[in-house]
């Protein structure tokens, strides 16, 4: 790689996540019978959902959200009947977020839709595209380790 793309290369993968953020949005239907929701309830539902059991401080501290507001999202969550917050097992004072059924199925439609459609843009490339970008997956996740490790 030449120094002039070296150098390029942080703004380029700026623009390309965002990018592919913004598509995967668009495309994002909500689940049926269900309404768009905002983004911040998105990412707290995706979160739960990939760790169940995590705490409202450790989802406001993953999204740099105040737990207060954090706690709002999540009363909101849980009266729709997404999340299903219990007392803690180490510490009664806290809670411990979970998926409900209602989640778990809506979740896998949503992910269901946006597989379907990465499947289908993969399908759109040359024949050695997704094997180049199936290749580049396990640096790209080290990169977002990083960065969600820098203060």
């Amino acid at each position: 790689m030449s120094e002039q793309q070296t150098e390029q290369l942080p703004g380029d993968l700026v623009r390309l996540v965002w990018t592919l953020h913004r598509a995967l949005n668009q495309r994002q239907a909500p689940p049926t019978g269900q309404s768009p929701r905002p983004l911040a309830q998105v990412e707290v539902l995706r979160l739960v959902d990939g760790q169940p059991g995590i705490s409202v401080r450790e989802v406001a501290a993953a999204l740099s959200m105040q737990p207060n507001n954090v706690s709002t999202l999540v009363t909101q969550l849980s009266r729709d009947g997404f999340i299903d917050r219990r007392p803690s097992t180490h510490d009664r004072r806290f809670a411990e977020l979970y998926p409900t059924g209602k989640m778990i199925t809506a979740s896998s439609e949503v992910n269901e839709g946006l597989n379907k459609a990465i499947t289908e843009a993969l399908d759109q490339l040359p024949p050695q595209a997704a094997q180049r970008i199936s290749a580049a997956l396990p640096e790209l996740w080290e990169l977002a380790r990083t960065l969600t490790q820098a203060p």
